[in-house]
Order: structure tokens, then C-alpha cells, then sequence
């Protein structure tokens, strides 16, 4: 990817062009409007491009986030998995198998699908537009993996176990990340089971926080910066996202003001405007809390979604988010 488009995510402010805005438009979404099943759209290269692609002409934003489900590395990982003819695609039972290991994500399950997806968003948008690979955080993989019920058990019990099955899906993420640089994208991590709302921030530090640093030191090891996304509360763990060194740190719904507080001057943040309000509210709500985002975590901030945009989300809402970041600062 063209080096200007790696930083423009990125940069403090972005002058007469005005803040950045990445809503995270995510393949269910991107489906709903371009018209296409998304079973066909995450599980078909030239589908899930044409949606996303699609999805970013329509609004103009700043980004496009390559994310179709939760469980595409668990699936290619040997967990069976669901995926509904127009719904997400969700995990049905994990691995039989007493040895788990990492599998090639150029050739197993549906990472290549994503993979292929990555390249040629970056060659349709001329390595201009930042491209985020969406790859699970080793905690959410690893209780997929494990089986949530005994993964949690684990954690309590045998904390060596869950430690083991935290190490071999650590390793896959690491070379899925790879992949994922190659192909031009940069890396987004999600960690949705390692929210606040489920885990203590002690259990966040213990058994989360070292496997995201690690991949966090590999991409910058690549020369590429990485965001981090938790799902849920995040408020008391906001200090260990940062530390895990991700260059951005995108928060869900949760008090802006507080996080630009507890994350410090110098960390940009994504988010956070309510996926709720976006589903259901007006355009005008969605612009004042937009605006509020950009009023209290300016400049360091991309203004985004505070998760995935749900499927029947408006789109006029989804433009209302992208037009405050356009009309930002105007008189």
C-alpha cells in the first residue's frame, strides 16, 4: 500500500479535508445495500468486494474495514460453523481434535476469501485508502477454540490450559496477520469476548493483554501501525488497550470524554457513536452525537461507528456520521 495511505487514517488533523471518519461498515451491512445475500458476501471473494466497495462509494468515507463474521479463523481452525442464508455466520461447535494448531491462511477456510478481498480493495482504491483486515484477538479465538463454557472454566481452574490453547491461537492470528499486511491491508484486531462486560480488567491484563501486544509488536515489526477494537464497557481496561501499543484504540459506547481522559492526549481514538442510535434514531441525533465525539476527542480521533453498523441501519444515518465529519469546523 502507497505510504500516504497507510498515514492520511491517521493523522492529527486533517486541515481543509476535515477529520477522518471510518464508520465500520461491516459485510452484513455492505450486503444489505449492494443487494447480496450475505452468505454470498462472506463467503465469496468478488461478493464481499463488491459490497464493500460498494458501501464506500455510496457513503465517501475515510476507510474501508474488511470484516464479514466473528469466526472465520475458528472455522478454518476446525470449529463447525453456521452460515445462514442472510444472517451472520455463527459458531456451532468447537474443535474435536486434542491438538490444535495454526492453519495457512492463504489456503484454509475462508481467510483466503478475506485475504483475496484485501488486495484488490487496495488495487481499486490505488493504495489510497486505508484497507483495515479485521483478525481476531487471540482471547476471542481461543474461547472459540477451547469452547466458551470450558475456556472460562479454564481460566479459573487451569489457568496453564487456557494459557496453551491462548499460545496456539496467538500463533495463527500472527500468521493471519501476516497475510494480511502482505496483501496491503492494515491490521484491525478484534476482541469482542475480552470486553469488560464479560472479563475483569485483572483477567484482561493476565490473559488478554500479552497475546494483543504480541501481534501489536509484530505489525510494527512489519513497519505498519494496527488499531484494537473491544466490544462492550471498556471504561475500567481503557489504560491496558493503550498499552498494548495499538496505534488506535476504537471504543464502543461508552463516555468519550472519560476515555479521552483515561487514554491520554496522545492516543487516537476510534468511535464511538451508538450502533443503537444509528439503527433507530434520526439523522439529526445521529449528528449531534457525532459531533459530540469530535468536540471532545478532536484531533486525535477517527470517527467511527462504535461497533459494526448493523444490516437495516438507515442509510441516511450512516451519512448523517459522515457528513458531521464533513462539515466539521465550517462557519
Amino acid at each position: 500500500m502507497n505510504p500516504v495511505g497507510r498515514s492520511a487514517l491517521f493523522r492529527r488533523d486533517a486541515g481543509d479535508s476535515g477529520p477522518v471518519v471510518v464508520p465500520m461498515v461491516a459485510a452484513n451491512h455492505a450486503a444489505r445495500i449492494a443487494g447480496i445475500s450475505v452468505r454470498e458476501v462472506v463467503t465469496d471473494a468478488g461478493a464481499l468486494v463488491s459490497a464493500l466497495h460498494a458501501a464506500y462509494r455510496r457513503y465517501e468515507y475515510d476507510g474501508i474495514v474488511v470484516f464479514t463474521d466473528t469466526v472465520v479463523e475458528a472455522e478454518a481452525m476446525g470449529c463447525r460453523v453456521q452460515i445462514p442464508a442472510d444472517d451472520d455466520p455463527y459458531l456451532v461447535e468447537s474443535p474435536t481434535a486434542r491438538r490444535l494448531e495454526p492453519v495457512d491462511p492463504e489456503e484454509v477456510g475462508r481467510m483466503p476469501v478475506v485475504l483475496a478481498a484485501i488486495r484488490r480493495l487496495v488495487e481499486l482504491t490505488g493504495g489510497l485508502v486505508p484497507v483495515l483486515g479485521s483478525l481476531k484477538g487471540p482471547f476471542s479465538l481461543a474461547s472459540f477454540l477451547a469452547g466458551p463454557d470450558r475456556f472460562f472454566a479454564d481460566l479459573l481452574e487451569r489457568p496453564d490450559r487456557a494459557r496453551e490453547t491462548l499460545l496456539v491461537a496467538t500463533d495463527n492470528q500472527r500468521w493471519y496477520q501476516s497475510a494480511i499486511i502482505r496483501a496491503g491491508g492494515l491490521p484491525f484486531i478484534g476482541d469482542p469476548v475480552a470486553s469488560g462486560s464479560m472479563i475483569s480488567p485483572e483477567m484482561f491484563r493476565e490473559f488478554a493483554w500479552p497475546y494483543i501486544a504480541r501481534l501489536v509488536e509484530d505489525a510494527h515489526a512489519l513497519g505498519v501501525p494496527v488499531g484494537l477494537h473491544v466490544c462492550g464497557d471498556t471504561t475500567s481496561m481503557l489504560g491496558h488497550m493503550r498499552d498494548t501499543g495499538s496505534d488506535f484504540v476504537s471504543i464502543d459506547d461508552i463516555d468519550i470524554a472519560r476515555a479521552r481522559r483515561d487514554l491520554g492526549a496522545n492516543t487516537t481514538i476510534m468511535g464511538n457513536v451508538s450502533t443503537r442510535l444509528l439503527l433507530e434514531g434520526a439523522p439529526e441525533q445521529v449528528r449531534r452525537a457525532a459531533e459530540r465525539c469530535l468536540e471532545l476527542a478532536l484531533p486525535r480521533l477517527i470517527l467511527s461507528s462504535a461497533c459494526d453498523v448493523a444490516p437495516d441501519t438507515p442509510e441516511a444515518n450512516v451519512k448523517a456520521l459522515v457528513q458531521a465529519a464533513r462539515e466539521w469546523g465550517r462557519e
